[in-house]
C-alpha cells in the first residue's frame, strides 16, 4: 500500500474516524405536516448542518453522520420510529418457540448512482410525479424525497467549494502535491454524484459520498466500476496501482463506519460485497478488475468489506483456485463462495425474475441474496424443529398410532406445514410493524421507491428478496431418518419406546441403551447416501409445496434460509426444546446450514458437500443458505492436498452448490483457544456467513465451531 493509505489505515485502527454528528433543533411545527414531507424536511436540515469532514490525506468526500433524530439509513435504522418499539418487542425474544427476529440487509444501488447520477433520480421522481398526479399521499413522498435530493446535491456543491479553499491554504503553506489532489477531488466533486461519472476516480467518488445514505452492501463494485476503470487505464489516466489506491480509501472508509466500541467491531457482515459471476447478458464477469478489487481488500488489515465469489460453470479452475488461495492466505477470513446456477434458475423459477436481473444478484449481511437496489426481507428466524417436538409431545397418540412411514411422514407434513403456516403469519405481524415506519433517505437508492412513490419499509422496493431462515433442519432431518430406519424399516424400536426415550430425554438403561445404538448405526444427513439424501429431499419438497403459491406482507413469493446471524438463535431454540430423535438432548443447541448436524455427519468432505449440493432440488433454500466447511490446516497448506480441496469445491458447485465457506483451524487450536483466549486474540473463524474473533464469541456460538466435524479431502 502507498504511504498515504498506510497513514489513512493507521488513523482509522487507532481510534473512530466517523465524525460525530451535529444536532438540529426543529421547528415542532414539522410534525403538523404530511410524515413524508416533515422526514424530507428534516433530513434537508440535518444533511445542511453537518459539516464537510476532509482529513489531512483524505482525497475522497463523504461522512455524513445521523443522530437518530431523523430517520435516515434504512440498514442501521437510524431516527425510525417504529424500530424502537419493535426491537424492544422482538429482537432476540423467541416467540412460541417458533420464531425469532434479526436484522435485515439492503443492497444499494450504486451502480445506477455511477451510471445516471442522482439526476438520473431526480428525473424518475419528476415521471413518476406525473404517473401519481391523482395521488396526494404518493405526492408527498415524492415530495419528501425531492426534499432530501436538494440537501444531498447542495451538499455535493460545498464539498467541492470546500477543496478548493483548502487547496489554497495548502498553496499558500507550499505543499503543492497536496493542493493539487485537493484542487482534483474538488473537480470530481464539481461532476459526482449529481452527474454519471466519467472516470474511474469519479465512480468511486460517487459511492464514497453517497455511502452513508444506506450503508450496508455495496454490490457488484467489480461490474459497474470495471468499464470506468478500464477505460482509464487504456486512456492512461490511472494504472492498476493508482486504482488500488482509490479503492483502499474506499474500503478503509467503509470498516470505519462500525465504531471501535461496537459488539461487532470485529464482525465483517456489516458490508459486503460480490465479485465474479455471470453478468445480466449470461457472460462472464471475472476480469483483470476483478482480481485488483480482491487484492486491494486483502492488502489491507481490515474486517469489512466481506467478499462472496460467485461461481458458474463458465468460472475457470485457475480463477476459483485463485479465490481459494486468497482464501487461505486471509487472516481476516473475508472471503466467501456462491453458487449461480441453483440461485439463478430458483430466482427465475420463484420470484418470478427475468433472467437478466437473476444474473445480477448480489450477497448482503450474512450471505442475503439480494439484488443492487434491492433488500432482503427475512428477519425472522424460526425453528424448524418445533414441531417434531410437538408430534412427540401433544400429539404423542398420533404418532403412536402410525403403522407405516408413510403414514408418519403425512403426520409430520401435517405440523410442519402448520409451523411453517404460524410462522409466515409472524412474519407478516413483524412486517406489518415495522411499515409503520417511513424511509426516504435510502429509498432514493433503492429501486422501485421513487416509481411506486412508497417507502422500501412499505412495500415501495420491486427487488425484494422474501426470506425466512431455518433453524435445526439437519437435526429434523436426521430425527426424521431415525424414525424411518429404526421404527419402520429396520424394527429396532417400537414408536412408544422411542417416545418413553425422548420423555426421559435418553437418561436411564433403556434409553441410553437405545442412544447408543443410534449414534453407532443411526444413518445421519451428510452421508451423500440414497436413505438420507432421499429424507433431505422429502423435507425440502415439503417446504416447496407449502411455499409455493405463499406470499409475505407484501404479496411477494417466500423463499427459504438456514443461517444464525450474529446472535445464538440455534442455542436459543434449542433450550426451549426437549428431546428429539437424532439424539439431541433436551437443551442441547439445533445444528443450522446446509451441513450436516454437529458430530452427526462423516469426516469426508466429498460426502458432505455432494449431498449438501442434492439437498434442495425445487431451489427454496435461495435465501440465505450457508455450509460450513471445516477442514484441518494441512489440507490447505500442503499444496498436494490443496489442489484436491480446489477440485472438490469446483466438484460441489457443478453439482449444484448454493454456498461454501472455510475454516481450516483444528478442534485442538479452537479448544486452547477457548480455554487460553489471551494466547489466542488474533484467530478469526467463520460462523454463519460472516467471520469473528474465536475468542470474542459467546460460548454457545464457540462450541458450536468446535462440535463441526473435520473433514478430510
Amino acid at each position: 500500500m502507498t504511504p498515504r493509505i498506510q497513514c489513512l489505515l493507521e488513523r482509522a485502527l487507532a481510534h473512530d474516524v466517523i465524525p460525530s454528528p451535529v444536532c438540529v433543533e426543529f421547528d415542532p411545527e414539522d410534525e403538523t405536516l404530511p410524515e413524508p414531507v416533515r422526514i424530507g424536511k428534516r433530513l434537508a436540515e440535518t444533511i445542511a448542518a453537518q459539516p464537510i469532514v476532509i482529513r489531512e490525506d483524505e482525497e475522497f468526500v463523504g461522512w455524513l453522520p445521523f443522530d437518530g433524530s431523523v430517520e435516515a439509513d434504512l440498514y442501521r435504522r437510524s431516527g425510525h420510529r417504529a424500530f424502537g418499539d419493535l426491537f424492544r418487542e422482538w429482537y432476540r425474544k423467541p416467540r412460541e418457540n417458533l420464531a425469532i427476529f434479526e436484522w435485515q440487509h439492503t443492497c444499494a444501488d450504486f451502480s445506477a448512482i455511477v451510471a445516471e447520477g442522482l439526476e438520473g433520480v431526480r428525473r424518475r421522481v419528476e415521471a413518476s410525479r406525473t404517473a401519481q398526479a391523482d395521488d396526494r399521499a404518493r405526492l408527498d413522498y415524492l415530495d419528501g424525497l425531492s426534499l432530501a435530493l436538494d440537501a444531498i446535491v447542495t451538499r455535493q456543491r460545498k464539498s467541492a467549494a470546500k477543496c478548493r479553499r483548502l487547496a489554497g491554504i495548502a498553496e499558500s503553506a507550499g505543499d503543492g502535491i497536496r493542493a493539487a489532489a485537493l484542487y482534483e477531488s474538488a473537480a470530481r466533486l464539481d461532476r459526482v454524484p449529481l452527474h454519471p461519472a466519467r472516470t474511474f476516480d469519479e465512480g468511486v467518488q460517487a459511492v464514497f459520498f453517497c455511502y452513508d445514505l444506506l450503508s450496508d452492501a455495496i454490490g457488484r463494485l467489480d461490474q459497474y466500476l470495471a468499464s470506468l476503470y478500464f477505460a482509464d487505464l487504456k486512456a492512461g489516466r490511472t494504472t492498476p496501482v493508482a486504482a488500488a489506491e482509490r479503492l483502499q480509501e474506499l474500503w478503509i472508509f467503509i470498516d470505519s463506519h462500525t465504531p471501535h466500541a461496537s459488539a461487532n467491531y470485529d464482525k465483517g457482515g456489516e458490508s459486503h460485497m460480490t465479485v465474479g459471476g455471470l453478468r445480466p447478458d449470461g457472460s462472464d464477469g471475472w476480469t483483470d478488475f476483478s482480481r485488483l478489487v480482491v487484492e486491494s481488500v486483502l492488502e489491507l488489515p481490515l474486517k469489512r468489506p466481506e467478499m462472496s465469489f460467485r461461481w458458474h460453470p463458465g468460472t475457470s479452475r485457475e480463477t476459483l483456485r485463485y479465490m481459494l488461495d486468497r482464501e487461505r492466505h486471509d487472516a481476516e477470513k473475508r472471503i466467501a463462495f456462491d453458487g449461480d446456477p441453483p440461485r439463478i434458475a430458483a430466482f427465475v423459477r420463484r420470484l418470478g425474475l427475468p433472467v437478466e436481473l437473476a444474473r445480477d444478484y448480489c450477497i448482503t449481511g450474512c450471505n442475503e441474496p439480494t439484488f443492487m437496489g434491492g433488500v432482503s426481507f427475512g428477519g425472522l428466524h424460526v425453528n424448524a424443529l418445533r414441531c417434531i417436538a410437538t408430534l412427540f409431545t401433544k400429539r404423542r397418540c398420533d404418532v403412536v398410532a402410525c403403522r407405516d412411514w408413510d403414514a408418519f411422514a403425512a403426520l409430520f407434513e401435517e405440523e410442519w406445514h402448520r409451523d411453517l403456516g404460524r410462522a409466515l403469519d409472524i412474519s407478516k405481524e413483524f412486517n406489518a410493524f415495522r411499515a409503520r415506519d417511513c424511509n426516504i433517505l435510502s429509498a432514493l437508492l433503492v429501486a422501485g421507491c421513487v416509481e411506486r412513490a412508497e417507502s422500501p419499509t412499505r412495500g415501495g422496493a420491486s427487488r425484494e428478496v422474501p426470506v425466512m431462515d431455518l433453524l435445526g433442519t439437519p437435526n429434523l432431518i436426521d430425527s426424521l431418518s431415525i424414525v424411518r430406519q429404526f421404527v419402520f424399516e429396520e424394527r429396532r424400536c417400537t414408536m412408544e419406546r422411542l417416545a418413553a426415550a425422548l420423555d426421559a430425554d435418553w437418561q436411564g438403561t433403556d434409553a441410553s441403551g437405545l442412544l447408543a445404538e443410534i449414534r453407532r448405526d443411526g444413518r445421519f444427513y451428510g452421508a451423500n447416501d440414497p436413505f438420507t439424501n432421499g429424507i433431505a429431499h422429502f423435507v425440502y419438497r415439503s417446504l416447496a409445496r407449502f411455499a409455493d403459491g405463499k406470499i409475505d406482507y407484501f404479496g411477494l413469493p417466500m423463499t427459504y434460509g438456514n443461517h444464525t446471524g450474529y446472535n445464538d438463535n440455534f442455542a436459543t431454540f434449542g433450550a426451549l426444546t426437549p428431546a428429539t430423535p437424532d439424539g439431541r438432548r433436551a437443551g442441547e443447541s439445533l445444528s443450522f446450514g446446509s451441513g450436516p448436524a454437529a458430530g452427526r455427519g462423516p469426516d469426508a468432505a466429498t460426502s458432505v458437500l455432494l449431498a449438501a449440493a442434492k439437498m434442495d432440488p425445487d431451489g427454496v433454500l435461495c435465501g440465505t443458505s450457508i455450509l460450513n466447511l471445516s477442514v484441518s490446516e494441512a489440507v490447505v497448506r500442503n499444496e498436494e492436498s490443496f489442489e484436491k480441496l480446489v477440485a472438490l469445491v469446483e466438484t460441489y458447485f457443478q453439482e449444484g452448490g448454493y454456498h461454501l465457506q472455510l475454516n481450516h483451524v483444528s478442534r485442538e487450536t479452537l479448544l486452547d483457544a477457548k480455554a487460553n483466549p489471551d494466547a489466542h486474540r488474533d484467530l478469526r473463524v467463520r460462523i454463519s456467513g460472516f467471520s469473528a474473533y474465536f475468542t470474542g464469541l459467546k460460548e454457545s456460538i464457540q462450541d458450536e465451531v468446535i462440535a463441526r466435524t473435520e473433514c478430510r479431502t
